[in-house]
Parts: C-alpha cells; structure tokens; sequence
C-alpha cells in the first residue's frame, strides 16, 4: 500500500470516529439536560419553593459546558484529522497524531485505528508522505 492508500484509510476512519463522537455526545447532552431539568422541577414541585428550580439550570448549564468541553477534547481533533487528511493539507499530520491518541483507548476499534495512525505518522513513509505536501 502506499502512502496515499494508508492517508484514506486513516482520514475515513478518524472522520467515522468523530461522527460517533459528535452524535453520542449530543445523544447525552440532551438526556442528561432533561434529567436535570426534571430533577430541578420535581425538587421544586415537592417542596413548594420555586427557587429549588434552580438546580435543575445549574444541572443544564454544567452538561452543556462539560459536554462542549468533550466536544472540544474528541470531537474537533478527529475531525479535523480527518478532513484535513483527506484534502491533503498541511498540517494534516499534527492533526492525525492528536486524532491518534485520542482514540487510542477505545478498546478495540478504536485501539486499531489509533495503533494504525501512529505507525503511519511516525514511519519512514508517513514522514515522507507529508514533506510532499
């Protein structure tokens, strides 16, 4: 395979893993904001006090900025990885090699993919590859 052939796959595979990424994270955005919406409007139901309501906004407002943090940790790097790698641009490698070791834990496929990416990016024809650019 060549150095183009090892590009696409990692591109596909990184921009594969920063869809999953995207939509789990909004998947449990929306649940855990309406389990605190719920909980705040319970809570404040219950007690008779509608500024026990509160909770339920603080619960909002910390899982939107805890899920945009993720967002920011997972979802950007592999993205920009991969579409990055698949327009050949220039720091399309940096990129990979962040995308690489963040989805290096997701054990199994994740482990591949990122197992794969780092011996690409580091190899004699990795390096090659992107001086060409």
């Amino acid at each position: 395979m060549t150095g183009s052939d090892h590009n696409k796959i990692l591109a596909i595979g990184f921009g594969a893993f920063a869809a999953i990424f995207f939509f789990t994270f909004m998947l449990l955005l929306i649940v855990t904001t309406g389990v605190f919406v719920a909980l705040g409007i319970t809570f404040a139901k219950d007690t008779g006090d509608n500024t026990n309501a509160g909770i339920g906004i603080l619960g909002g407002v910390f899982t939107v900025i805890f899920y945009g943090v993720l967002g920011i940790i997972c979802v950007f790097p592999t993205a920009m990885a991969g579409w990055k790698m698949l327009k050949r641009r220039r720091r399309a490698r940096m990129y990979g090699i962040i995308a690489s070791i963040v989805v290096l834990p997701l054990f199994p496929l994740g482990s591949l993919l990122g197992g794969y990416g780092l011996w690409f990016f580091f190899s004699a024809e990795g390096k090659r590859f992107y001086q060409v650019l």
